[in-house]
């Protein structure tokens, strides 16, 4: 997907093509990055006479040769290209940033690379914009598209960390739920120990329920581990650099997920603890609906680990796209250097935005890694198992038109077990003795307990209801600041064509118009994180924190 370019080549298109020709004029060879006749820069295996790209061009040893220029001519004019071939060989541009290339969305077929991605990726087949359906939490279908980098284009820029990644597996966000509950040990051990419950006398009942706690305990330390390990790993992430102070920010948001999620199973532990010592005066419904409680709380939060690793894998690419254009400015910066026309503190800057560009990459990497192998704990599988994540379904405006904030909160409540751990406290002091001491204050206690859970509900279940409208609205202010830097992208190719502008100010407008696209997919993707929550709601379940 690369073409060799040579260092000096954006220097050169500082000087417009007339003032270039000035310079060299009466010289043998003129250098293809100087020559405003030259064609499309190709590949060093592109051999003489071949075409690349949409221009026909000549090539002796990696310098660009006018297609008007003779064989005989290019020949001739060999000596000279070889120490321009050695400068073309001290950096590469890609092609999605070579403005006469055409597009490139994913790694060419003929590379070795991308035949073992296509050997071993096995995706749902979605690419970004395909249409296709997606079947909630509630069971409902939508029509839907996909969004995102597809499998193949994000296996290209990961796997230039871990080139092991192009034999990974699949992981589709849809495989997550069953993942969760036929392998995930909590839930695993909950289900046994139900069984248990129902299936001997009340001692060995006893024991597997001190079991249980046990492996509560567990599932929240090893959810705190998680919600630990995306902390420590943001701290190695530099907020000033570019797409930094949005990775802090979704990372933040994460661990607030789960903090809360947190929060909801250590109070569901403590009433746990407090139904070990009535287990006789007590039937199995409460522990069936509480272990239910848990596992759609460990489901949700693994859905939501999924969707913030989709966030970080996007700003990851990006960032790897904008040091592309890093690098490409440095090597400008060199020449000019070495031609007298910027100071050595300039020179030195732009090797410091090189530095911290390439050390955000290796810093959403680990990011990146580290929350993956958490991830896999959560699903019940081996830390180190390699997969790359799939094609998340977009929210569409039909799928928006549904949503009844009444109705949709009447059936949550109905399926709370907030709520209906609530209701069965009222019962049970309700059911006390009339005579016992402080009977009445304590039905007074546990009606204001439902109360309270019940205007908790309400009030994060309109939260999250608020969050998918804002959501959708940040998605059009997003898609809004793309219109403009796609007008903004063509208008500047319309100066680079006309020779207005250098080819450095062409391909910045470039990379901020893939900049402007990311911020797209990234909206679509909290768009959707907060349309899973919302349809978590609406069966019940929900953190703590709910909504914005």
């Amino acid at each position: 997907m690369k073409r060799q370019i040579c260092a000096a080549a954006l220097a050169g298109s500082m000087l417009m093509g007339p003032a270039a020709g000035a310079a060299w004029m009466g010289t043998e060879q003129m250098p293809a990055w100087l020559n405003p006749d030259a064609g499309a820069v190709t590949t060093p295996a592109t051999s003489a006479g071949q075409t690349t790209g949409q221009t026909s061009v000549q090539t002796v040893q990696g310098t660009v040769v006018p297609p008007s220029t003779t064989a005989s001519s290019a020949a001739t004019s060999a000596p000279a290209a070889t120490s321009a071939s050695s400068a073309a060989s001290s950096s590469q541009m890609p092609a999605w940033l070579d403005p006469n290339a055409g597009a490139v969305t994913a790694p060419s077929s003929t590379s070795s690379t991308a035949t073992t991605t296509q050997t071993y990726i096995r995706s749902t087949g979605q690419a970004a914009g395909t249409p296709g359906t997606v079947t909630t939490n509630t069971g409902d279908v939508y029509p839907t598209y996909w969004l995102g980098f597809s499998a193949e284009e994000a296996t290209f820029y990961l796997q230039q960390q871990d080139p092991e990644i192009a034999n990974a597996e699949m992981l589709s966000y849809d495989q997550i739920e069953p993942l969760v509950r036929t392998q995930n040990k909590t839930v695993l051990a909950n289900r046994e120990t139900l069984a248990g419950i129902e299936a001997v006398d009340i001692d060995e009942a006893i024991d597997d329920m001190e079991d249980a706690i046990d492996s509560m305990k567990q599932g929240i330390s090893a959810m705190q581990q998680l919600a630990s390990s995306v902390s420590t790993s943001l701290t190695t992430v530099d907020p000033t650099v570019q797409n930094g102070a949005a990775t802090v920010t979704i990372g933040s948001a994460t661990v607030a997920l789960l903090q809360g999620n947190i929060t909801q199973m250590e109070t569901q532990l403590a009433q746990l603890e407090d139904q070990l010592d009535e287990l006789e005066d007590t039937d199995y419904e409460p522990y069936e609906k509480q272990f239910e409680s848990i596992e759609n709380q460990l489901v949700m939060a693994a859905q939501a680990a999924y969707i913030g690793l989709m966030t970080i894998q996007q700003n990851y690419i990006v960032t790897v796209q904008q040091s592309d254009l890093t690098n490409v400015t440095y090597n400008e910066m060199q020449t000019r250097f070495q031609l007298g026309q910027i100071s050595q503190q300039q020179l030195d800057q732009a090797r410091l935005a090189k530095t911290q560009t390439d050390s955000a990459i290796q810093s959403l990497y680990l990011t990146l890694r580290n929350a993956k192998e958490d991830l896999s704990l959560m699903l019940g599988r081996d830390p180190a198992r390699s997969y790359m994540l799939d094609t998340l379904p977009a929210v569409t405006p039909d799928m928006l038109a549904l949503l009844d904030l009444d109705t949709d909160m009447a059936r949550g409540q109905e399926q709370s077990y907030d709520i209906y751990a609530a209701e069965q406290a009222v019962e049970e002091a309700e059911d006390l003795d009339r005579d016992t001491d402080g009977r009445d204050e304590q039905i007074r206690a546990a009606e204001y307990q439902l109360e309270s859970a019940e205007e908790s509900f309400q009030q994060n279940f309109t939260k999250l209801f608020r969050a998918v409208s804002e959501n959708n609205r940040l998605l059009s202010v997003a898609r809004e600041a793309l219109d403009y830097q796609n007008e903004v992208t063509e208008t500047q190719k319309l100066k680079y064509d006309l020779g207005t502008i250098s080819r450095n100010a062409y391909i910045e407008a470039q990379v901020n118009q893939a900049v402007a696209e990311s911020n797209v997919k990234l909206a679509q993707i909290d768009l959707f994180s907060a349309y899973m929550q919302y349809q978590w709601a609406c069966q019940g379940v929900m953190g703590s924190t709910g909504g914005m």
